[in-house]
Formats: structure tokens, C-alpha cells, sequence
């Protein structure tokens, strides 16, 4: 594998774009029909940036361009390649634990370290597709991998059966040491169908900062060659964790208003939403600000196919990578600053107030509690909330002094643990460990999981028995709690304790569970059971469930996330439908806190929203069209926390009414 300089590395990268050669390849699926023809397809390649950092102390790593985003046939492959420069200072030694470079699956698609439906090692559902494990999509190509050199990683993406567009994000890891910057770096790959709209590249992917008031400068590709789009702007991050762009109840992607377009194709625009923007050559180029300091979102591109001037349905969209407007350099001087935005990938911060921006380097100096410590530490350590002593020097020449007086960034979890069949079994003899951090700390924080065994004290602390580790979980960027689930326990009492080490003092901040019980014998497994099910708004027809009505079914049991889920539903006259809480679909939602549904008051996350976008889709067809109301729920495949599916058979309500 031929390791190349950053000159030389742009050169090739270059070439190969301006030549219209892709760097990704598309493979064929091994079955073929005389059918209609179906063909895939890989954009323009991603050029690197124009400069890059180097030499920072440790393992690091800069995004260096990548091949261009496919369009594939259901069950088509294509090879990916992407560039990283390795930044840092030590190299990078394949086959030895600690020193060799992967990329590793991050967030939010599909999660940090979690399998992908793109590609993996068909372990836990990934399809086989030659990665070395299914949360690791690429090992680096040569032996060795010095300071200054670049690794050109390639890895193989398999498209789902189903049509629609499917996102993989990506971060570069020393397997056993550190997870290196985080980019954003991710694969756009879209499925063909009938209806469905293809992916538009948007340049850059990567995330970027200017300052408010400057512009970030983003080109797309639009190959269907329409004869414009509209540009608008979603705030960050974008995708929610099915990769899709976050939609409002009825379908249509939630805009933000946070920044403005100012070019576009070299005319001067204004506002935040730009309707049917010329084409150039089959692209176009845009120019977007903000006033508002540390407003962060996505430029999108889209064809408006309906002309509503929204993103709707399956129509064509594209999403560049994040920008954060932030405030002014900071001015040369001494001062205490609690920390606002961080970004350790583009090395600042931002104060609380979000009236300055304070650019670190190698050069400077940095300290916890007048110690000093590394840059690599610093990043560990630095995070919203926290207090530093600065002194501050706005020519990079000279070295500033960054003081971590006050450090919040590894602060104790709060800790619930619930005993159920977590693993579906007969009987109640696992137990589920929810711990959720404080808003203030930093990401990639690495959490011991503890047990102990205990007596009959009612609460859990330090003195709760002798304490044993289980496990180490992250906590997934995007969001701020997991679970752990401690299978097959025996009968008897149990605390947990969840805790975060603090990389320079060593000390550990632990959170306490509730003590809980295994029962003796075991107690039989209990799925959720619906109490009351009912339509609480009637949009349409009063006598049909149709497009607007609202159904609100309250539960026993805290449910997971209804999304993704459905339930199959038949009136007296025989008609059978399924209600669907999918994407184009039904809005389904959990109440967040405490609902009030016939007079009775449930706890959060019982209730179960079903808001009605589209009408229900048709099983059966009974003597009359539509869902007559009332309608009996016959199926459903809701599922509380611990996964055990609705039993509607031994539910108390399952008939749907208005009123009920």
C-alpha cells in the first residue's frame, strides 16, 4: 500500500475528480431478472480540505476526502474509500493491539460501536460484507502509518432490500486506546424504487465553524438534472437514529431559521429558505451566515416535487455537513470563562455567554488545578459548565494558558435498575441498568458498570457489600443514557453502581441504583397490557378512523419508543387495516412525564400517541370502506423496556372508540 504525503495525496484525489473518476465501486448483485433494468450508480468524490492539522501529542487523526455517495439496486454492493491524515504524533502499527488504526461505527447512525444494515461481519444482524467485525468497517491498508502520512481505508456497503435512503457515520478508533476526532464523517447510500428519491451530494461533509457574521462555503450535486432546488437549513445534528432528516407530525422535515443563505451561484440571497435555486452545470453553490452565535445546523438541498416548499415524502434531498457560527476571537488578557460549545475535532470552545471563541493548540499551555497536563487530557476534560482561568493570547505565536479550575465533565450518573425478563424467558430474573449522565459531561466518557450482592438495607450505597465490575459502556453521542441488562440472577438482593474516572485524579464519581430483588421463586414474566385504548381527536369522519384523528392507548408498564412499531385493527363489518409507525406513515410517540387519559393519571413513558398522517393501510376489506368505529386491536407489536411484547389477548382495553 503505497502511504502518501498531504501534497501528494490532495494531487491524486484531485485528479481523479477532475478526470470524473469515482473512487467507489459498485458491484453487481448475483441474481439477475430479465426485468425492468436496474442500475447503480457512485457520485463525485469528496476532495480533502486545504489544510490540516499535524503533530498533535498522541493518536490523531484528520479526515483527508472520500469516494462519492452511492446509488444502488436492491442488494447491490459498492466499495468505499475514504482518507484519513494521521495528525498526531505517534504512528499508527498494524496487527498490534493499542497501535492499530480502524474505523469504527459511530453516531448517530447506527451507533456508537453498533452494527450497521450496511455492512459488517453478519454478526448481530449486519450482513456479511468482509468487515473485520460488524462495528468495525475498515482496518488501515498498510503496516504502517506514520505522522504526516495518509491511510486510505476501504470497506464494502451492502444495499437493503427495501428502497429508501440509509445512512452509515464513521470515526476513526486505535483499537484498545483512544477513539481519534470525530468528523462526522458518514456514507449517504441510497436504494432505488419505484418512488424513490435519490440522494444529492452536498460538499462539505464534514463539520466546519466561521464566524458570525463570515459564511461557509457548500457545492451540490444534482444528477437527475432538474431545473432547480430549494435550499434550506435543519438544525444539528440533523438525522435522528434511523438516519432520516427529523420530521414534524406530518412527515415534512422541520426547518431551522438559525441561518441565512447570502450566495447562491454567485447571486447575492437573503433569508433562510431559497426557492427554486438555478442549476449550474447540473450544481450549485451557496454561501450561508449567521448573526446568531453558536447556532449549528445543516444546509439541505431538495427537490421540491409537489411545490409546497417543504421536504416531504420521497422526494430528492441532500444534507452538508454541520456548521457552528461562532463568536469572536476572544481579545488578548486574563480572565475566568465557564465554558459554553466545545469542539476538540476544530480545537475551541466557546464561553457560556457565547460572546468569544478560544483556539487552542500544541504550543499552548494547559493545566487542572495549576497541574499541567497534556493536550490529550485537556480534550478529555474540557466540556460544557466547566471553569477555567485563562490567559489568553490572540497572536497563535505566542502561548496561552488554559487552567481547568472547576471540571464538570465526568460528573456521577443517576442510576435505575429494573428487574424483568429482559431476555424473554418465563420468569422475572434479569435485571435492566439504566444510567443517565449529567448534560454537562463530555462524550465517550467510559462507565463502570458494578454489582454487589446485599443484605436487607432498603437503599444502595458505598457500604452496600463488596462492589464488582460487570462491564464498561459509552454512552452514544446524540444521546444521554444506556442500558446494561445483567442476565440469569440468581435469587437473592442486588445494588448497582455506575461510575465515571476522572483521567487525571483517578478518582471515580459513582451513582447509586435502588436496591432490587430476584424473587424466590422467580416471578413469572409479565408483558405489558393495554388499560385503556381510545380516539381522543377526530379529524375527518367522527365515525371512521382517517387522516388527523389522534389514538391514545395507555399502558401497565414503561414501553420503548412506539416508532417503527404497528398494531392490526378490524371493525365490525370486517374491514382489517394496519396503523404503522413509520416514517411516511403514522407519528407515534411516548409522553415524556405524567398523562391524564379517562380521568386516571399515568406515568411517563405508558402512554402511547398515535397521531394519523395517511389512512390506514388496507389488510381486508369488510362491507363498508374504512375503519368503522369502534375497531378491535387483533395484534400489535409494542414492547416494553425489557422487550416483552403487548399482550393484547390479556389487555383490558383494546377496543378503540370515540368516546370509548
Amino acid at each position: 500500500m503505497l502511504e502518501l504525503t498531504p501534497m501528494r495525496a490532495a494531487f491524486l484525489i484531485g485528479s481523479l475528480i477532475l478526470a470524473g473518476v469515482s473512487l467507489g465501486e459498485v458491484a453487481p448483485a448475483a441474481a439477475s431478472t430479465p426485468a425492468a433494468v436496474c442500475t447503480s450508480s457512485v457520485g463525485p468524490g469528496i476532495p480533502p480540505p486545504a489544510s490540516v492539522p499535524s503533530g498533535l501529542p498522541g493518536f490523531h487523526a484528520a479526515w483527508y476526502g472520500q469516494s462519492g455517495y452511492p446509488t444502488l439496486c436492491p442488494g447491490d454492493r459498492s466499495t468505499a474509500t475514504v482518507a484519513y491524515y494521521n495528525s498526531g504524533s505517534f504512528g499508527w502499527v498494524r496487527g498490534r493491539m493499542g497501535e492499530m488504526a480502524f474505523l469504527g461505527t459511530s453516531d448517530p447512525v447506527p451507533g456508537h460501536d453498533q452494527p450497521s444494515q450496511l455492512g459488517g461481519d453478519g454478526q448481530l444482524g449486519s450482513p456479511a460484507t468482509g468487515w473485520p467485525r460488524y462495528n468495525r468497517a475498515a482496518a488501515q491498508p498498510a503496516d504502517y502509518v506514520g505522522p504526516g502520512q495518509v491511510a486510505w481505508f476501504q470497506f464494502t456497503v451492502q444495499a437493503p432490500t427495501a428502497p429508501g435512503n440509509y445512512v452509515l457515520y464513521i470515526r476513526p478508533v486505535i483499537e484498545g486506546a483512544t477513539w481519534m476526532e470525530d468528523f462526522g464523517v458518514y456514507w449517504l447510500v441510497s436504494v432505488k424504487g419505484a418512488n424513490t428519491g435519490e440522494l444529492i451530494p452536498v460538499t462539505p461533509t464534514s463539520e466546519g465553524d466561521a464566524e458570525i457574521g463570515t459564511t461557509r462555503e457548500y457545492d451540490a450535486t444534482v444528477n437527475s438534472a432538474p431545473s432547480c432546488v430549494d435550499l434550506a437549513f435543519v438544525d444539528a445534528p440533523g438525522l435522528n437514529f434511523e438516519g432520516r432528516l427529523i420530521t414534524d407530525s406530518n412527515g415534512a422535515a422541520v426547518l431551522s431559521t438559525a441561518a441565512t443563505f447570502v450566495i447562491v451561484n454567485g447571486a447575492s440571497a437573503s433569508g433562510s429558505y431559497v426557492d427554486c435555486a438555478a442549476l449550474s452545470a447540473n450544481q450549485v453553490r451557496f454561501h450561508v451566515t449567521s448573526d446568531i452565535a453558536n447556532s449549528y445546523v445543516h444546509p439541505i438541498v431538495f427537490q421540491d416535487l409537489n411545490g409546497n416548499n417543504k421536504l416531504d415524502g420521497t422526494e430528492p434531498w441532500g444534507i452538508g455537513g454541520p456548521v457552528r457560527f461562532v463568536p469572536p476571537e476572544a481579545a488578548t488578557g486574563s480572565r475566568s470563562v465557564t465554558v459554553g460549545a466545545v469542539s476538540t475535532a476544530l480545537d475551541y470552545f466557546t464561553d457560556s455567554g457565547a460572546t468569544a471563541t478560544y483556539r487552542y493548540d500544541s504550543n499552548d499551555t494547559f493545566q487542572r488545578s495549576a497541574a499541567e497536563i497534556s493536550l490529550a487530557q485537556f480534550e478529555l476534560l474540557i466540556s460544557r459548565g466547566d471553569a477555567l482561568s485563562v490567559s489568553y493570547q490572540a497572536d497563535h505565536t505566542q502561548a496561552s494558558i488554559f487552567n481547568i479550575t472547576n471540571d464538570l465533565g465526568r460528573e456521577a450518573p443517576s442510576v435505575d435498575a429494573l428487574v424483568d425478563s429482559w431476555d424473554r424467558g418465563p420468569t422475572q430474573n434479569d435485571v435492566g441498568v439504566r444510567f443517565t449522565e449529567p448534560a454537562t459531561n463530555v462524550d465517550d466518557v467510559v462507565y463502570t458498570i458494578q454489582r454487589s450482592s446485599t443484605g436487607p438495607g432498603a437503599t444502595c450505597d458505598a457500604s452496600s457489600g463488596a462492589y464488582a465490575e460487570l462491564t464498561q459502556m459509552v454512552i452514544g453521542r446524540g444521546r444521554d443514557s444506556e442500558i446494561y441488562v445483567d442476565r440469569n440472577l440468581a435469587v437473592g438482593a442486588y445494588c448497582y453502581r455506575v461510575g465515571a474516572t476522572n483521567p487525571t485524579t483517578g478518582a471515580t464519581a459513582f451513582g447509586y441504583s435502588q436496591r432490587v430483588v430476584i424473587n424466590n421463586p422467580p416471578t413469572p414474566v409479565a408483558p405489558p397490557r393495554s388499560l385503556d385504548a381510545r380516539v381522543t381527536t377526530s379529524a375527518g369522519s367522527p365515525a371512521v378512523i382517517d387522516n388527523g384523528d389522534v389514538i391514545k392507548i395507555a399502558f401497565d408498564k414503561a414501553m420503548q419508543s412506539p416508532v417503527g412499531s404497528q398494531m392490526r385493527v378490524q371493525d365490525a363489518d370486517g374491514t382489517s387495516a394496519d396503523i404503522r409507525c413509520l416514517l411516511f406513515e403514522q407519528a407515534c410517540t411516548l409522553n415524556s412525564g405524567t398523562e391524564t387519559l379517562g380521568g386516571i393519571v399515568y406515568p411517563a413513558n405508558t402512554v402511547v400517541t398515535i397521531a394519523m398522517r395517511t389512512e390506514p393501510r388496507g389488510v381486508t376489506a369488510g362491507a363498508t370502506a374504512g375503519l368503522q368505529l369502534n375497531v378491535t386491536v387483533t395484534s400489535g407489536d409494542f414492547v416494553d423496556l425489557a422487550g416483552n411484547p403487548w399482550d393484547v389477548s390479556g389487555s383490558e382495553d383494546v377496543t378503540i372508540g370515540a368516546p370509548d
